[in-house]
């Protein structure tokens, strides 16, 4: 055989063009779906860590007979480790290890903002005086004041607390702007800042307190 005569295929630029330019479009469609698709997985995560914060409140309230709540003063302890027989997880406030339950996985500022924040209106109060469980909220993606600077704290306060306070309001850091809840009987759901959970992330609050007037917004922060 004449090595010479041998025809040689291979691609030509515009073929390799071609190609190029099919992958660009491959990667363009897959992208956002791989993207949408690590946000959900974040946002499940996080739910099952509320969700274990959530009963772990309840076995301390079983015990205690009084929700957990933070302990201030010259020796403050907050909750994370009330609730550290528990949950053998965050001695204190300052352990922010990104594999404990603590840690929202989506939290991009363990150091400095807190994954989870409790509803204060819950705050060592009695079993029996905790509205419906499956109906109050108890624990929320939260960390950040109302004046932007972020904390460690695990509060959350419900919507009509005044931002002059700097309250800690939710934060919400997953998929679509929304905020995983869990509630006092442990079950957790996806909600947006919007009614009835929260009216928004900037609320500034309205100051009406009495829970049978038209404008209060806090039915389900609520005690009885």
């Amino acid at each position: 055989m004449d090595l010479h005569k041998r025809n040689i295929s291979g691609f030509t630029l515009v073929e390799l063009l071609i190609v190029i330019g099919i992958v660009a479009v491959l990667i363009a469609i897959l992208l956002p779906a791989l993207s949408r698709a690590n946000r959900q997985a974040q946002q499940i995560a996080c739910q099952s860590n509320v969700r274990q914060v959530c009963l772990a409140a309840q076995m301390y309230a079983q015990e205690q007979k009084v929700y957990v709540g933070y302990l201030s003063g010259p020796s403050p302890k907050d909750r994370k480790e009330l609730l550290y027989p528990y949950l053998k997880q965050g001695r204190s406030n300052a352990d922010v290890a990104v594999n404990a339950v603590w840690h929202c996985v989506s939290n991009r500022f363990p150091e400095t903002q807190t994954g989870y924040g409790f509803n204060m209106h819950l705050n060592f109060q009695k079993l029996t005086k905790i509205r419906k469980w499956s109906e109050t909220v108890a624990v929320v993606d939260s960390g950040r004041l109302d004046n932007g600077q972020p904390t460690l704290i695990t509060h959350c306060f419900p919507p009509s607390r005044p931002t002059a306070t700097n309250a800690v309001r939710p934060e919400p850091r997953h998929h679509n702007s929304t905020v995983n809840v869990g509630f006092v009987d442990g079950h957790v759901e996806v909600h947006k800042m919007t009614p009835p959970f929260y009216p928004s992330a900037t609320w500034t609050g309205n100051g009406v307190t009495d829970p049978n007037h038209p404008d209060y917004k806090d039915h389900i922060w609520d005690l009885k």
